[in-house]
Protein backbone atom coordinates (compact mmCIF):
# COMPACT_ATOMS: atom_id res chain seq x y z
CA UNK A 1 0.00 0.00 0.00
CA UNK A 2 3.18 2.20 0.63
CA UNK A 3 3.32 2.47 -3.37
CA UNK A 4 0.41 3.04 -4.43
CA UNK A 5 -0.80 5.94 -6.42
CA UNK A 6 -3.42 6.35 -4.18
CA UNK A 7 -2.51 9.27 -1.43
CA UNK A 8 -5.06 7.76 0.90
CA UNK A 9 -3.47 4.21 -0.03
CA UNK A 10 0.32 5.45 0.61
CA UNK A 11 -0.25 7.52 3.44
CA UNK A 12 -2.64 4.28 4.82
CA UNK A 13 0.54 1.84 4.24
CA UNK A 14 3.09 3.93 6.24
CA UNK A 15 0.57 4.44 9.49
CA UNK A 16 0.05 0.09 8.99
CA UNK A 17 4.06 -0.11 8.91
CA UNK A 18 4.59 2.00 12.01
CA UNK A 19 2.23 1.35 14.17
CA UNK A 20 2.36 -2.90 13.71
CA UNK A 21 6.30 -3.17 12.73
CA UNK A 22 9.17 -3.61 15.38
CA UNK A 23 12.55 -1.35 15.46
CA UNK A 24 14.17 -4.43 13.38
CA UNK A 25 11.82 -5.80 11.21
CA UNK A 26 13.26 -6.39 8.41
CA UNK A 27 10.14 -4.57 6.19
CA UNK A 28 11.20 -1.24 7.71
CA UNK A 29 14.22 -1.20 4.96
CA UNK A 30 12.26 -2.30 2.56
CA UNK A 31 10.31 1.06 3.06
CA UNK A 32 13.56 3.13 2.26
CA UNK A 33 13.15 2.60 -1.61
CA UNK A 34 9.59 4.09 -1.19
CA UNK A 35 10.23 7.01 1.24
CA UNK A 36 13.25 8.03 -1.01
CA UNK A 37 11.19 8.32 -4.12
CA UNK A 38 8.41 9.71 -2.33
CA UNK A 39 10.32 12.74 -0.92
CA UNK A 40 12.01 13.30 -4.18
CA UNK A 41 8.79 13.68 -6.05
CA UNK A 42 6.86 16.28 -7.92
CA UNK A 43 3.91 16.52 -5.84
CA UNK A 44 4.05 18.21 -2.33
CA UNK A 45 1.87 15.48 -0.78
CA UNK A 46 3.72 12.63 -1.69
CA UNK A 47 7.17 14.52 -0.24
CA UNK A 48 4.83 15.22 2.92
CA UNK A 49 3.68 11.37 3.63
CA UNK A 50 7.54 10.23 2.60
CA UNK A 51 8.70 12.69 5.46
CA UNK A 52 6.15 11.77 7.68
CA UNK A 53 7.18 7.71 7.28
CA UNK A 54 10.38 8.70 7.49
CA UNK A 55 9.74 10.36 11.19
CA UNK A 56 7.90 7.54 11.96
CA UNK A 57 9.67 4.43 10.99
CA UNK A 58 13.29 5.25 10.58
CA UNK A 59 15.99 3.26 12.36
CA UNK A 60 19.69 4.41 13.07
CA UNK A 61 21.03 1.94 10.91
CA UNK A 62 18.68 3.89 8.14
CA UNK A 63 19.53 7.44 8.67
CA UNK A 64 22.18 7.62 6.17
CA UNK A 65 20.10 6.70 2.82
CA UNK A 66 17.58 9.49 3.51
CA UNK A 67 19.67 12.15 5.27
CA UNK A 68 20.64 14.07 2.81
CA UNK A 69 17.62 13.78 0.52
CA UNK A 70 15.91 15.59 3.86
CA UNK A 71 18.38 18.24 3.89
CA UNK A 72 17.80 19.13 0.06
CA UNK A 73 13.81 19.49 0.75
CA UNK A 74 14.88 22.67 3.68
CA UNK A 75 14.97 24.68 0.66
CA UNK A 76 11.65 23.46 -1.02
CA UNK A 77 9.11 25.88 -2.48
CA UNK A 78 6.53 24.16 0.09
CA UNK A 79 6.12 25.58 3.44
CA UNK A 80 4.34 22.23 4.56
CA UNK A 81 7.56 20.81 3.06
CA UNK A 82 10.15 22.83 5.25
CA UNK A 83 8.36 22.46 8.37
CA UNK A 84 7.90 18.64 8.03
CA UNK A 85 12.04 18.40 6.87
CA UNK A 86 13.59 20.42 9.90
CA UNK A 87 11.08 18.04 12.23
CA UNK A 88 12.35 14.49 10.68
CA UNK A 89 16.20 16.06 10.69
CA UNK A 90 16.53 16.78 14.18
CA UNK A 91 14.60 12.90 14.37
CA UNK A 92 17.30 12.09 12.48
CA UNK A 93 20.39 13.63 15.02
CA UNK A 94 18.67 11.74 17.70
CA UNK A 95 18.79 8.30 16.18
CA UNK A 96 21.95 9.04 14.55
CA UNK A 97 23.84 12.00 16.15
CA UNK A 98 27.17 10.53 14.02
CA UNK A 99 25.27 11.35 10.66
CA UNK A 100 23.12 14.37 11.75
CA UNK A 101 25.50 16.32 13.88
CA UNK A 102 24.49 18.57 16.70
CA UNK A 103 26.65 21.63 14.31
CA UNK A 104 25.16 20.03 11.20
CA UNK A 105 21.60 20.61 12.37
CA UNK A 106 22.62 23.88 14.84
CA UNK A 107 23.35 25.14 10.89
CA UNK A 108 20.26 24.29 9.66
CA UNK A 109 18.14 25.48 12.52
CA UNK A 110 19.86 29.14 12.50
CA UNK A 111 18.75 29.15 9.03
CA UNK A 112 15.24 28.19 9.21
CA UNK A 113 14.65 30.13 11.78
CA UNK A 114 14.58 33.10 9.21
CA UNK A 115 12.18 31.28 7.17
CA UNK A 116 10.01 33.56 5.55
CA UNK A 117 6.72 31.15 6.57
CA UNK A 118 5.58 31.56 10.34
CA UNK A 119 4.34 27.78 10.35
CA UNK A 120 8.12 26.83 9.44
CA UNK A 121 9.70 29.10 11.98
CA UNK A 122 7.34 27.99 14.88
CA UNK A 123 8.37 24.25 13.98
CA UNK A 124 11.69 25.47 14.47
CA UNK A 125 11.30 26.65 17.19
CA UNK A 126 10.32 23.19 18.87
CA UNK A 127 13.33 22.11 17.51
CA UNK A 128 15.19 24.96 19.61
CA UNK A 129 13.78 24.02 22.72
CA UNK A 130 14.51 20.47 22.91
CA UNK A 131 17.89 21.30 21.81
CA UNK A 132 18.40 24.06 24.49
CA UNK A 133 17.40 21.63 26.67
CA UNK A 134 20.84 19.78 26.52
CA UNK A 135 22.62 22.51 25.41
CA UNK A 136 21.65 26.31 25.80
CA UNK A 137 25.11 27.80 25.79
CA UNK A 138 25.26 27.08 21.19
CA UNK A 139 21.71 29.52 21.27
CA UNK A 140 22.98 32.30 23.57
CA UNK A 141 23.74 34.25 19.88
CA UNK A 142 20.37 33.57 18.91
CA UNK A 143 18.31 35.45 21.67
CA UNK A 144 18.18 38.61 19.83
CA UNK A 145 16.48 37.27 16.77
CA UNK A 146 14.14 35.21 19.40
CA UNK A 147 12.95 38.42 21.03
CA UNK A 148 12.68 40.01 17.63
CA UNK A 149 10.31 37.34 16.57
CA UNK A 150 8.63 37.71 20.13
CA UNK A 151 8.24 41.69 19.52
CA UNK A 152 6.87 41.06 15.79
CA UNK A 153 4.39 38.26 17.36
CA UNK A 154 2.88 41.15 20.05
CA UNK A 155 3.26 44.06 17.41
CA UNK A 156 -0.08 41.43 15.65
CA UNK A 157 2.51 41.58 12.34
CA UNK A 158 2.15 37.42 11.89
CA UNK A 159 -1.11 36.36 9.52
CA UNK A 160 -4.52 37.07 11.76
CA UNK A 161 -4.18 32.87 11.12
CA UNK A 162 -2.04 32.40 13.74
CA UNK A 163 -4.25 34.27 16.04
CA UNK A 164 -6.40 32.76 18.78
CA UNK A 165 -9.48 34.55 20.16
CA UNK A 166 -7.45 37.82 19.06
CA UNK A 167 -4.49 36.60 20.98
CA UNK A 168 -1.20 36.97 18.50
CA UNK A 169 0.32 33.30 18.21
CA UNK A 170 -0.20 32.06 21.69
CA UNK A 171 1.33 28.97 21.39
CA UNK A 172 4.41 30.42 20.02
CA UNK A 173 4.64 33.06 22.38
CA UNK A 174 4.47 30.44 25.12
CA UNK A 175 7.45 28.46 23.34
CA UNK A 176 9.36 31.54 22.86
CA UNK A 177 9.13 32.54 26.76
CA UNK A 178 10.35 28.80 27.67
CA UNK A 179 13.10 29.46 25.78
CA UNK A 180 13.94 32.45 27.09
CA UNK A 181 14.05 30.58 30.35
CA UNK A 182 16.43 27.74 29.40
CA UNK A 183 18.77 30.40 27.96
CA UNK A 184 18.74 33.30 30.90
CA UNK A 185 19.06 30.63 33.28
CA UNK A 186 21.96 31.44 35.96
CA UNK A 187 23.48 34.36 32.92
CA UNK A 188 22.69 37.78 33.99
CA UNK A 189 23.82 39.23 31.09
CA UNK A 190 21.66 36.42 28.76
CA UNK A 191 18.96 37.52 30.78
CA UNK A 192 19.30 41.38 30.77
CA UNK A 193 18.36 40.99 26.79
CA UNK A 194 15.14 39.64 27.44
CA UNK A 195 13.61 42.14 29.93
CA UNK A 196 12.27 44.14 28.20
CA UNK A 197 10.54 42.00 25.40
CA UNK A 198 9.01 39.42 28.25
CA UNK A 199 7.62 42.64 30.83
CA UNK A 200 6.03 43.68 27.29
CA UNK A 201 4.77 40.32 26.65
CA UNK A 202 3.02 39.76 30.21
CA UNK A 203 1.58 43.14 29.83
CA UNK A 204 -0.45 42.24 26.48
CA UNK A 205 -1.30 38.69 28.21
CA UNK A 206 -3.42 40.78 29.83
CA UNK A 207 -7.18 39.47 28.41
CA UNK A 208 -8.24 43.12 28.43
CA UNK A 209 -5.63 43.83 26.06
CA UNK A 210 -5.33 40.87 23.87
CA UNK A 211 -8.69 39.11 23.61
CA UNK A 212 -12.52 39.84 24.13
Amino acid sequence: MAASASLYHKRTGYLVCASCLAPEHEFRFMLVNQMQRDMQSANTLEISGGLQAATALITSDMVPAVATEVTKLLSHDSEMVRKKSIIALYRFHQLSPDVVTEEELFEKVRKVLCDRDPSVMGSCLNVIESMAIKNPTQFKDLIPSLVSILKQIGEHRLPTDYDYHRVPAPWMQIRLVRIFSLLGQADAQASSGMYEILLDTMKKADVGINAG
